[in-house]
């Protein structure tokens, strides 16, 4: 056996893994905030009823808990005809949410929430103040499991 050549390729391979390892590592999973607390709504006021479906809610009220604030995000997928739970799931992680009360929540975005760590709480509630009153002190429960129904998986 000779002496190893080296060629370009050889040096180029571990630069182009250190330059893109802390892109993958930082892309892997939203950070959620625990006191960020989300509630479908039928209009952006905290006085809103609470909407009945998650996944067709026209708003979200998102609550910050911490510097107790208020936003309001508009539902663009409230008329989506395909997976608009998932969709919706995906926009309150990227809001941060890290719980969210709804009454009907179906399987596919119950479970997506439960994989990136947000909290699913269900409860009655006439508005969106009261929802988040409830929960600060504790009357509302933790859902184990859906508490909604999709087209693709019928009701329990």
């Amino acid at each position: 056996m000779g002496p190893i050549k080296l060629t370009w390729y050889h040096f180029l391979i571990p630069i182009v893994f250190l330059l893109f390892s802390p892109i993958m590592l930082l892309s892997f999973r939203p950070h959620v905030l625990p006191y960020m607390v989300a509630v479908p709504a039928d209009e952006p006021s905290l006085m809103s009823p609470v909407a009945p479906v998650f996944a067709r809610a026209p708003y979200f009220a998102v609550y910050d808990f911490q510097h107790s604030t208020a936003i309001f995000v508009a539902n663009n997928f409230i008329n989506s005809t395909h997976e608009a739970g998932l969709h919706v799931a995906r926009l309150l992680v990227r809001e941060r949410v890290g719980v969210v009360i709804a009454k009907n929540v179906g399987p596919e975005p119950f479970d997506h929430l439960m994989r990136r760590g947000v909290k699913v709480y269900g409860g009655l509630a006439t508005n969106v103040q009261e929802a988040l009153v409830k929960y600060r002190n504790g009357q509302l429960q933790q859902t184990g499991g859906p508490t909604g129904f999709s087209k693709t998986f019928p009701a329990k």
